[in-house]
Formats: C-alpha cells, sequence, structure tokens
C-alpha cells in the first residue's frame, strides 16, 4: 500500500479537497505528496509550485514523477523568481490583489484538465515571500482555499511547521510526518543504544467526511518512493511446510533462513552457530511465521528439526510436513540433566537419519519456566559445546524480560529483534548491527522484509 485508503477516500469524495501535510524538514512530506499525485492524479494531471528546485533537478531526485507533473507543471516560485512574476504582473509594486490574480492564472491553467491536484512545496516559504504585499495571511490562506472549492481543484499544501496554525482550521485534511525514536527494552548484557533506532511515521490528523479507521502508519521511503504499511493480522497458524517455497542454502556451511532477505542481511545461518530471536511486547503469536518459514525450509532442504516450543507456540506433529524428520519436545521433569540427556539423544537420531546437521529451534521461555534460570545456566555450556562439536544449527527464541537474555546476547552469533510498531511488525539486528525492516507477508506464506528508511 503506497498512501493510506483514507487519503483515497478523502480525495475521492468531493472536487476542490485541500489538504496540508505538515512535518519537520526531511520526514518525507514531499515525497507523499508526490505519491498522492501519482495515486490520485491522471497522466500530466499534476501540478508543483516549488519554492526549492527546478524541473531538471525535481526529475533527477524523483524521476517516477515526469509522467504526472511535466516540465510545462512545474512553476518555479524560488522568491527572486515569484516576485518577478509579481511585479510584471501588477505592472509596478505587487498589492493583495496582484497576488490573488498570480493564483487564479495558476488555477486557469489546471481548469481544463481532468481531476488536478496542485502541490504548494513549501507553503511556509512562499507565504514568507508575499507576507509584506498580502500582511493577512489567514483571510489570504482561507481566499485560497475557497477558490479551489469553486473551481472543483486539489490542492495539497506542504508545510515545515510541526506547530498548530490557522491553515490546519481552513483546510479539510491535515496530515503530519515524522521520525520517531524507537527504544528496546534494555536488558543488563544489551546496551540501550545497541536497541536505539529510528523510524518513520504518517499520522492522520484530520480528514472531513472520512472515518479514519487506523490514524497511524510506519512508512518508509525505501527506494525513493513512499509507501505505508497496514497492521499485520494476528495468525496462530504455525503449520510446518505447506506452500512455502524451497530457499537454497546460500553457501555449502549456511543454512537459508528461509526468508531471501534475511539471508541477504546474515548470510545465512553457519553450521554450529546460535541464533537469537527477541520477541518484544506486544508482537504476540504473529512471529510464528519467522519460525515456520525457518522450520519449513530446512525441511526442503533435506533438514530434521527439532522444536522446543516456547510457551503458547502450539504445534501438533500431526500438522508437520514431513514428521518423521521432525521432533517437538516438552521441558519437563525436575531434572534439567537428566532432561537435557534424552534431549541429546533425540538430536542424535534425528542427525543419522538426515545425514546431516539438524535445526533446532528452542523456546528459552519455557525452558526457564520449566526449570528455573539458574538450571538453565547448568546445563548450557554443554549444548552449546554439543552444537559446535556436531555442527547443528540453533535458534533459541526468547521473550522481553527474560533473565535468559543475558546469557543468549553472550553466545549469540546473530541476534535480531522483533517489535509491534503501529499494529505492524518489524524486525532489527543487534548481531550484525541493522536498521528497521517492516515485516509483511505475501502470497499468504512468504515474508517479505523491507527496510524502514
Amino acid at each position: 500500500m503506497r498512501i493510506p485508503a483514507e487519503i483515497h477516500r478523502f480525495f475521492d469524495i468531493v472536487e476542490g479537497q485541500t489538504l496540508l501535510i505538515k512535518g519537520l524538514p526531511g520526514t518525507g512530506k514531499t515525497t507523499l505528496a508526490f505519491e498522492i499525485l501519482n495515486e490520485m492524479c491522471e497522466k500530466r494531471n499534476g501540478m508543483y509550485i516549488s519554492t526549492r528546485v527546478d524541473p531538471e533537478r525535481l526529475y533527477r531526485t524523483f524521476p517516477w514523477i515526469k509522467e504526472i507533473v511535466p516540465p510545462r507543471n512545474v512553476v518555479n516560485a524560488t522568491q527572486s523568481k515569484l516576485l518577478q512574476t509579481l511585479r510584471d504582473i501588477a505592472g509596478g509594486i505587487p498589492t493583495y490583489d496582484t497576488v490573488l490574480d498570480f493564483f487564479r492564472v495558476l488555477f486557469e491553467d489546471v481548469e481544463e484538465m481532468e481531476s488536478p491536484i496542485i502541490v504548494f512545496d513549501s507553503w511556509d516559504a512562499l507565504m514568507n515571500y508575499v507576507s509584506p504585499i498580502i500582511k493577512e495571511q489567514q483571510s489570504f490562506e482561507q481566499n485560497i482555499c475557497e477558490f479551489a472549492r469553486d473551481m472543483g481543484i486539489h490542492m495539497i499544501f506542504v508545510s515545515e511547521s510541526a506547530d498548530l496554525m490557522p491553515l490546519d482550521y481552513i483546510v479539510d485534511g491535515v496530515v503530519y510526518m515524522e521520525h520517531f525514536r524507537i527504544a528496546g527494552t534494555p536488558s543488563s548484557a544489551v546496551r540501550d543504544s545497541m536497541r536505539t533506532r529510528y523510524a518513520r511515521e504518517i499520522r492522520l490528523e484530520k480528514l472531513r467526511g472520512v472515518e479514519i479507521l487506523q490514524r497511524t502508519f510506519t512508512a518508509t521511503l525505501h527506494g525513493g518512493r513512499f509507501q505505508c504499511f497496514t497492521p499485520c493480522v494476528e495468525e496462530v497458524d504455525a503449520r510446518i511446510g505447506g506452500d512455502h517455497m524451497r530457499i537454497p542454502d546460500p553457501t555449502e556451511d549456511c543454512a537459508s533462513t528461509g526468508i531471501p532477505q534475511l539471508d541477504e542481511i546474515t548470510g545465512g545461518l553457519r553450521y554450529g552457530s546460535c541464533n537469537v530471536l527477541e520477541i518484544n511486547h506486544g508482537v504476540g503469536k504473529r512471529y510464528y511465521h519467522i519460525l515456520t518459514a525457518l522450520a519449513s525450509n530446512a525441511l526442503k532442504n533435506g533438514r530434521a528439526v527439532c522444536i522446543i516450543p516456547s510457551i503458547g507456540y502450539q504445534l501438533s506433529p500431526r500438522e508437520i510436513f514431513v514428521p518423521t524428520n521432525v521432533r517437538v519436545v516438552q521441558p519437563q521433569g525436575d531434572d534439567i540433566v537428566s532432561w537435557g540427556k534424552e534431549l541429546i539423544g533425540i538430536w542424535d537420531e534425528l542427525r543419522e537419519r538426515s545425514g546431516r546437521p539438524i535445526l533446532n529451534i528452542i523456546g528459552m521461555d519455557a525452558m526457564e519456566f520449566a526449570f528455573g534460570y539458574r538450571q538453565l545456566l547448568n546445563i548450557a555450556n554443554r549444548l552449546i559445546n554439543q552444537w559446535k562439536e556436531t555442527n547443528d544449527i540453533n535458534l533459541l527464541v526468547v521473550k522481553t524480560g527474560q533473565e535468559s537474555i543475558n546469557m543468549a546476547i553472550h553466545v549469540a552469533d546473530t541476534y535480531f529483534v522483533v517489535n509491534e510498531l503501529n499494529g505492524g511488525l518489524c524486525i532489527y539486528g543487534v548481531i550484525p548491527r541493522t536498521e528497521l525492516y517492516n515485516m509483511s507477508m505475501e502470497g499468504g506464506s512468504r515474508i517479505c522484509l523491507t527496510p524502514i528508511v
């Protein structure tokens, strides 16, 4: 989804809608305005009034917008150009009516277009240039919006101000763009700076006549285009196999994660490695897709899989593709050492059956709940040595707030965190350090990661 459905509905209600896009510099306001043009305009029906750039520079930055906004529809409104144009219209010293005439000419140019949209970028700079002439800015803005409604021309005002101003009350819609800081819950082993990331967000403040079903959306400018992300619906089906497409292993000594973009980031999961996936508050069961992709792909690449389910992870052996190559083991009993010996025996059996290193998915929360953190520490070293000797690939699933995180970070070859963000899911790497990626499902079973930039 490029722009929120609410913005689509807003411009479809009636001709002559006025929208204010606000936010600090660098938050993506211009890119959002162009994406709205791309979604809502017919070809060559957009006009861009720029106080910053000429057409040549505009098309170098946004080459994809040229079909919507041809060069003749880009108006250079830098201070010197604008004031000279106003003097030419007035035949001398510009007045309030001169400025109104300038806008009337713009409106007349686009009136013959079908569903035109004019973007003023930035409106603050434009008003700053003409404020000595018009004096009463609020009255002038009211007149401009009335022109738009009378002539049926959509208008978008881009503002660098994050503060409430009179134009907020005059226009029909207001959206706000911002960067915000995501600070993961720190543990004694993971510094806050290692978890801090920054994301981009669009907030729908006002859209007259439109029911706003979701007010905030995570957004990205990846590839020079604006894109917002819909919420990730809760999905409890943890079925392994099914429609998952087989992803080949990246190298001979690394296993694929089952997610192509994650393979690019990590290079795959090395044989004998310990990989940690931390699940933050609010994620719920939606992280199951990651485990399902990993386990399904391991099976399709000829590996056996052993799963120690996290608390709440419900998976029946009857539901598993190739049941003989999968074991689901519940932590139980009072003696973790005896249970650990049985577990190693199961691993040996699976390894012998498949003839290659196996994949272990280990719910550390379930083990910590069953045996306690102290007992878990006692057996951890033995298990890690076993992995190194056998080249098994291991994924430890930990939940934010567990004591086990303090151990996991010190043995991790890779460490990723899954967060809830505006109803969706995002993932980022602590080891290796990465920026945020939005997680979405494509085709029902394939996980797609999109950089949040």
